[in-house]
This record gives C-alpha cells, sequence and structure tokens, in this order.
C-alpha cells in the first residue's frame, strides 16, 4: 500500500470512527453528514468520494461490529458443548459493543425498507450459528421439540427490547449487563427439557 492510499484508509476510518460516535450520540436518524465530516475535519464532498450516502455508513460500521462477534464466536462455535456457551459469550460481546446496538434497536422501525433489509440479513448469519446448535441440542434429547425460528424470535426478541428501552431500564451501566442471566435463565428454561427426578 502506498503513501496515498494509506491516507485514504486513514481518512475512511476516521469518517467511519465520527460516525459512530456521532450516531452512538445522536442517533443515525438526526445525525446528519455535514456534522460528520466536520467531525472528521475533513470537506463535505470528501465524505461523499468514501461513502456515497449516509446510510453506507451505518452498514460499514455494523458489518465491522459483526466481523468481531463473528470472529469472537468462532472458537466458542467450534468448542461448545451446548448453546447455553454461545449464548452467554454472545451476550457478552453485544454489551460490548451496546452502545451502537442500542441505537440500532431504537431507530431500527424508522429506516427506510432497504436499509432494514441489509441489517436484517447481516444479523440473520449470527443466527444461523444458533440454529444449528439448538438443532443439535433437539436431536440429542436436551430441547424440545420446537419450532427453531420461533424459538430464537423470542431470544433475539428480547434483546432487542431491552436494548431499545435501555434509557428506561437502566439510568448508567449496562442494560444488556443488569438483564443477562434474566435472559438466559428463562430461554434455557423454555427450550430445555428437564431431566426427570430419579426415584
Amino acid at each position: 500500500m502506498n503513501k496515498r492510499q494509506k491516507q485514504k484508509q486513514k481518512t475512511r476510518e476516521k469518517i467511519v470512527s465520527c460516525a459512530k460516535e456521532l450516531f452512538i450520540q445522536k442517533g443515525f436518524l438526526h445525525t446528519t453528514t455535514s456534522e460528520i465530516a466536520a467531525a472528521a475535519g475533513i470537506a463535505h464532498g470528501t465524505l461523499f468520494l468514501h461513502f456515497p450516502a449516509k446510510e453506507s455508513l451505518i452498514l460499514e460500521i455494523m458489518d465491522t461490529v459483526l466481523e468481531q462477534i463473528q470472529a469472537a464466536l468462532q472458537p466458542v462455535i467450534a468448542h461448545a458443548g451446548n448453546l447455553d456457551e454461545i449464548i452467554r459469550c454472545y451476550l457478552d460481546l453485544i454489551e460490548q459493543h451496546e452502545a451502537i446496538f442500542s441505537t440500532k434497536a431504537r431507530e431500527m422501525p424508522f429506516y427506510g425498507d432497504e436499509l432494514r433489509r441489509k441489517l436484517l440479513f447481516r444479523d440473520a448469519i449470527i443466527r444461523g450459528h444458533f440454529h444449528t446448535l439448538f438443532q443439535q441440542g433437539i436431536d440429542d434429547g436436551i430441547y424440545r421439540q420446537v419450532d427453531i425460528q420461533t424459538a430464537l424470535t423470542f431470544f433475539f426478541g428480547a434483546i432487542h427490547y431491552y436494548l431499545s428501552l435501555k434509557q428506561i431500564f437502566v439510568v448508567d451501566g449496562s442494560v444488556i449487563g443488569k438483564f443477562k442471566d434474566q435472559i438466559i435463565s428463562t430461554f434455557n428454561a423454555l427450550i430445555t427439557i428437564p431431566k426427570t427426578e430419579e426415584s
């Protein structure tokens, strides 16, 4: 990579970093591209050389975060004995990136159809890992014979609910941290077949 390419990459990273901070502070919907350009210290037109629309910025941010989550989940998935391990790891990772996920959850209903569809597609990749381990647990007689997609919709819906209403549930700190154990124990109680007590 030559000097010009390095500078271009550095500018792109600066734009993404500034956009992420502004999205967290003000929300994606209320942040303007001119505010992002000003925060990054570049001309407004320069921003569009890197990102043709504000929507492409939030997709870049979410792709970066989800890639980090995917990379962290991969070794857990490879060695996970059950769904519980990946659920706890996933919630720990969501907690680490809670600010941007909370913004997304709160604003998602107001995004345009195309942006919402692209974001949901990215979420579906993560869900695929859960689906595989869930099916394995059903096959092994650990989990109930339930519709996996519906059960996972309940699980991810609960996470979305707490993230979208974070300001109501916590004054300071993490909403996922506060409800993590409750989410895990409730979901496990719903899907796990209880062991029969020996007489």
